[in-house]
């Protein structure tokens, strides 16, 4: 097993995933720059491919995931890696795992998320 680059912090959030023209609900249990792990009933499987849409209280605008891929499957349990998104949403995922990262409770995203430059939305 890899180990992590990255740190995962918890999170309630909620996503809509879009894969092979299906369309379901998840509940996003942690984020980290390059990925998260959720709860769906949604019925994916490890190399798929999917469209994620994260939603967070108090944001304008989902954070657009164009394309993760599904790394691993366990019941309701899912670990995405995310792979391609614009600059502006690669922008605030890395500001938001720095903001969630520093914290040491969970995150329920009640807060609002700024964009820092119109120029990177």
């Amino acid at each position: 097993m890899k180990k992590r680059y990255s740190t995962r912090a918890s999170v309630q959030s909620t996503c809509v995933l879009s894969c092979d023209g299906r369309v379901g609900q998840a509940e996003v249990v942690n984020l980290s720059v390059p990925g998260c792990l959720l709860t769906t009933r949604m019925k994916l499987q490890v190399g798929q491919y999917v469209d994620v849409r994260l939603s967070f209280r108090g944001t304008p605008a989902p954070l657009q995931i164009n394309l993760a891929a599904v790394r691993w499957v366990d019941r309701a349990h899912v670990g995405l890696e995310f792979i391609r998104m614009s600059e502006g949403d690669q922008h605030r995922l890395r500001w938001l795992a720095g903001y969630i990262g520093q914290r040491p409770h969970q995150v329920n995203w009640s807060e609002p998320v700024v964009c820092l430059s119109p120029a990177h939305a």
